[in-house]
């Protein structure tokens, strides 16, 4: 093993080091298999609570949040008093018992050969760790090594247990991994306690008989009520303190359900990473504006959005106001702009949409994608039913393959024996088609096509294509027969026993259960018959109105798109009737999620907000608005008329023409490229454009 210590912590104890195991890859190997293999026969006879979140396909820490916070509305919508006990187990994946795990597989009902297996694996297992004074080695007898494949599945074996136990009326309990939650209500303070402390001692008994430990001092609980004093909890003689948020899974619940907690830590925690950000990213040095935006995008987003679904879902004003406060700091750092220029400018010239819409915007998707659940009707219609589901899991045993030869990816052009079956899909501007067609040596003996809707990709449309052109291949007598696909990708995803496409694993299953189909690609519009008569029917389904339409689930990539389009829309609202921004607005009128790409210094010279004497007069920082050359110092004005910067001028517009002349040079790079030398000309010469004051 390898020590690695954790940070804060002091180096004197052993409990500041994590343990990262370096197994054996053999080992991993057969711990790899041997672990599908548990997976598989643990889902397909649902042997594991739904209350465990952790380390399960096809769930997620969304689905555990929205589960707790179910749970207590649910409770609060009673009038009961609310109660939150999050419980710490001591070091869990470290001190689970191998004896235990043994006897959890037993009653498991998997297969002996496998539980066979697992348990040897556990036998005279040996911890190395390289000291100073050579090598120290320990017989091995609990603990799940960091690191291995099995532990999170031999793990959620143990503690599905007390996942399955009956509770006390009106209590709960849901766990992601080893995180545990009990929750519980009821109408008096006193009953409240009862119902708590009867859980617990429940909760105890399973940890004592797995020698499993809890750490009283960060097990704490939320009272989510108007009692003044909280109910007495204790554990093994320790008092449980009450706190006023507990923290789950990265997203702080407070007592008033407001977020506000939520809402310090994420700004805490962005404050963290714009002062990263800074190392490296000055006013006018450092990683150039692109990879500026990119780092915002990819880590700053990405931290801030986990969990939204939770809370920004329908996000209120103070919600929306103070997701704008942590995010102004970013856009002022990537662009390099004064701190007075206008959040909602920054926003539209970088392409970056505001904080509480983008969140707002990912949990919509979270809601409809992974937790199935409808948004708000003056959002949307439609029906999480109607939407694609990603399959999950095993579609047939982990050892259950196609055969070597079902499927090529090489040109099965030159295939001209037996039957062959020609699939295509198409998609126009009119519609999406799909087709096969069947060719017995020259001739075209059988033809199929359908029309999908628009919303339907041609992904959808070749993989459904393939799918029937698969079950007539299965209707007629076994034979040499050959199915030709000019689509690599439905290919790859029907050969494949975990794709997440549904129809995809209905292929696969016909083609294991008929091996002497093959599956070859061809290369399209080469010339061959068959591919150039499918390619025919799907067009023709495509484009004509009133062909019988195959009704298929909307995919991911239309959703994604429609909630793209309601938050820009959304967004273009604001920034219409927005009262800051309007020098921008009048060059930018339309919201884009590509950045407009401006330097440091167009983007000072377009906002306004830069060094010009009536900038900075305006906020207190010149004593007066004049250039040293006797007119206002505006922006236009060093463009077009200053005597100091006569190198740099263009064509002067009228007064009502000033808006105009703008966006032309907004748009126009040379104008853009005079801009930017006149800025860095104005910062390098400050001196020189300020009047003499006597």
């Amino acid at each position: 093993i390898i020590l690695f210590h954790k940070h804060g912590k002091s180096k004197t104890e052993a409990s500041s080091y994590r343990p990262i195991s370096l197994l054996p890859t053999i080992g991993k190997v057969l711990e790899k298999l041997l672990t599908q293999r548990l997976n598989f026969h643990l889902e397909k006879n649902n042997r594991l609570s739904n209350l465990q979140y952790g380390f399960r396909e096809g769930r997620s820490t969304e689905m555990a949040i929205t589960k707790l916070l179910d749970t207590i509305h649910k409770g609060k919508e009673s009038g009961d008093h609310v109660l939150v006990l999050s419980i710490d187990i001591k070091g869990a994946f470290d001190n689970i018992q191998h004896s235990a795990i043994s006897s959890y597989l037993d009653n498991s009902k998997c297969p002996t050969n496998i539980v066979n297996i697992f348990k040897n694996l556990l036998q005279n297992r040996k911890v190395i760790l390289n000291t100073c004074e050579g090598p120290a080695i320990r017989d091995q007898k609990q603990g799940c090594p960091q690191g291995s494949c099995s532990g999170p599945a031999l793990w959620n074996l143990v503690a599905n247990e007390i996942l399955q136990e009956n509770w006390p009326i009106n209590t709960s309990i849901q766990a992601f991994a080893d995180d545990f939650v009990l929750v519980s209500h009821a109408p008096t303070r006193v009953q409240l306690e009862s119902q708590i402390n009867d859980s617990i001692a429940k909760f105890s008994t399973w940890t004592s008989k797995n020698q499993l430990q809890i750490s009283a001092e960060k097990t704490n609980y939320l009272l989510i009520s108007k009692l003044v004093r909280g109910p007495t909890i204790r554990w093994q003689g320790e008092r449980i303190k009450r706190v006023h948020a507990i923290k789950y899974l990265g997203i702080y619940i407070d007592e008033k359900m407001n977020w506000n907690t939520h809402l310090k830590a994420q700004s805490t925690r962005a404050t963290h990473l714009y002062h990263n950000l800074l190392k490296i990213a000055g006013k006018s040095w450092g990683v150039p504006l692109f990879h500026r935006r990119t780092l915002y995008k990819t880590v700053t987003e990405r931290v801030l959005a986990h969990g939204a679904v939770a809370w920004c879902l329908e996000p209120t004003v103070r919600i929306a106001r103070k997701l704008s406060t942590i995010q102004r700091p970013f856009l002022l750092a990537i662009s390099g702009a004064y701190r007075t220029t206008s959040t909602a400018a920054l926003q539209v010239i970088l392409g970056i949409p505001p904080l509480h819409l983008q969140l707002q915007r990912e949990a919509r998707g979270t809601a409809l994608f992974r937790l199935r659940l409808p948004l708000s009707t003056n959002v949307s219609d439609i029906d999480p039913s109607e939407i694609e589901e990603k399959a999950t899991g095993w579609s047939t045993h982990p050892s259950e393959h196609l055969g070597p030869t079902q499927i090529s990816l090489d040109d099965g052009g030159n295939i001209n024996t037996g039957l062959r079956i020609y699939t295509d899909g198409s998609k126009t501007e009119r519609g999406v088609g799909a087709a096969f067609c069947v060719l017995t040596d020259v001739n075209i003996t059988h033809r199929w096509s359908t029309r999908l809707s628009l919303r339907n990709t041609v992904f959808q449309a070749e993989i459904l294509a393939l799918l029937k052109a698969v079950e007539h291949a299965v209707s007629l007598p076994t034979q040499q027969l050959t199915i030709l696909v000019d689509n690599q990708a439905s290919i790859n995803s029907a050969a494949n026993p975990k794709s997440h496409n549904s129809i995809a694993r209905k292929i696969f299953k016909l083609l294991h259960s008929h091996p002497h189909i093959r599956v070859s690609w061809i290369k399209a519009h080469a010339g061959y018959i068959g591919n150039e008569e499918a390619d025919r029917l799907a067009r023709e389904a495509a484009e004509t109105e009133n062909f019988p339409e195959t009704p298929l689930e909307l995919p991911k990539s239309f959703i994604k798109t429609f909630l793209r389009q309601k938050m820009l829309a959304t967004w273009q609202m604001a920034w219409d009737d927005g009262d800051t921004g309007r020098l921008i607005h009048n060059i930018i009128p339309k919201v884009s999620l590509h950045p407009i790409n401006w330097t440091r210094n167009e983007v000072l010279f377009f906002t306004g907000h830069g060094p010009f004497p009536s900038f900075l007069h305006r906020f207190n920082l010149a004593e007066t608005s004049f250039c040293s050359c006797g007119e206002i110092g505006t922006p236009i004005h060093y463009a077009t008329v200053c005597l100091l910067t006569t190198s740099y001028h263009m064509a002067p517009p009228s007064q009502q023409h000033q808006p105009i002349w703008f966006r032309r040079v907004a748009n126009n790079s040379t104008s853009r490229r005079k801009i930017h030398n006149l800025l860095h000309f104005l910062q390098r010469e400050t001196s020189l454009f300020r009047p003499d004051p006597n």
